[in-house]
């Protein structure tokens, strides 16, 4: 028996579906479970054990190209007859192509718009809304569906495929500054983080304060480089591959990682003793390792905050400020010091 689910969006949606898929495959042990993703998300979901197939869907903008797209991936499932279908992502196109498929097909629904043809077909309906954290919302899926999700038996990454060889001996703290920390990449009505170059050296300066000596620092990014990175580590030493440069300061390092994959991430993050981050898929990562994270969140958007992160336990939410207020507030670096 074949179980296909759809989840063709981010990295961070992934992460908070997998333990409604670990708990369905413990539940039904004969399903193998297929994964309908996005391009984006293809190889970094082949990573994970539990996942028996993943197949990309190509998505194009213009109109004719992304019919023609949908309808080859549509003739390419109907070969296979599901047990169940299970659209996670709650997008129109993932709603579109299981509409064609056989099987026992269930959403958790986001668009109003889908909610009457979800009915005329006979899906199996939870509504995601914000009303309450969206792991509940995946949770009374999973009991619609006759099984439970039991999170202290569920480890999302048991034989996961760290393919990176990312070691640092001694205990380190994490910051990871991407392009989030910055409007003009990111949502533009945002309170804008936007460190400059001598706004970053004092926030370093001072957390690395802060750790007393007793942890190495290490910085991060994302998939879009830095300059102010590139500028700040500059003087760092280098390493053959170019990696990983570093500079030492006492007896502890601050490290910095270039080019990182989301793969080098996780693993950076798993043995780190804490994580300083913007809010996103990198701290569900840290929630599924149990680390403790401090995550900037934006204010007016409180509730939606609140929708993907209400399950996590490790989690210190601190409000988006410019990096001035930020390296100015005393209570931000009591919150690094009081949870280590």
């Amino acid at each position: 028996m074949k179980t296909l689910v759809f989840r063709t969006d981010r990295i961070g949606d992934f992460l908070i579906s997998c333990p409604f898929i670990i708990s369905y495959k413990k539940a039904f042990k004969n399903n193998s479970i297929e994964i309908i993703s996005s391009e984006y998300n293809f190889k970094y979901i082949k990573n994970f054990k539990f996942i028996d197939n993943v197949l990309p869907l190509s998505i194009d903008t213009k109109f004719l190209r992304k019919i023609f797209l949908l309808l080859k991936m549509i003739f390419f499932l109907r070969k296979t007859k599901y047990n169940d279908i299970i659209v996670l992502d709650g997008k129109k196109r993932s709603f579109f192509i299981s509409l064609f498929l056989k099987g026992r097909k269930s959403i958790l629904l986001q668009s109003k718009s889908l909610e009457f043809f979800s009915k005329i077909f006979n899906y199996k309906i939870v509504h995601n809304y914000e009303l309450q954290h969206q792991f509940k919302n995946i949770s009374y899926l999973a009991s619609i569906l006759n099984f439970n999700i039991n999170n202290n038996e569920v480890d999302v990454y048991k034989n996961y495929n760290f393919d990176s060889k990312v070691k640092i001996n001694d205990k380190y703290v994490v910051i990871h500054l991407d392009e989030k920390w910055y409007t003009k990449y990111y949502y533009n009505d945002f309170t804008d983080i936007n460190p400059n170059n001598e706004q970053l050296k004092f926030l370093i300066e001072k957390i690395f304060y802060v750790l007393e000596g007793k942890y190495n620092l290490v910085l991060t990014t994302g998939s879009k480089p830095l300059d102010i990175l590139s500028e700040y580590t500059k003087d760092f030493e280098k390493s053959s591959d170019n990696k990983l440069v570093k500079k030492r300061i006492g007896d502890k390092y601050i490290y910095y990682f270039n080019n990182n994959s989301f793969n080098d991430l996780e693993l950076i993050i798993k043995n780190c003793s804490f994580l300083i981050c913007c809010e996103g898929g990198i701290s569900h990562a840290s929630h599924n390792f149990k680390i403790k994270t401090l995550a900037f969140f934006q204010k007016n958007r409180l509730q939606h905050t609140k929708f993907w992160t209400g399950h996590m336990r490790d989690l210190i939410l601190y409000e988006r400020k410019d990096m001035n207020k930020i390296i100015n507030d005393e209570n931000f670096f009591d919150l690094i010091s009081k949870n280590l």
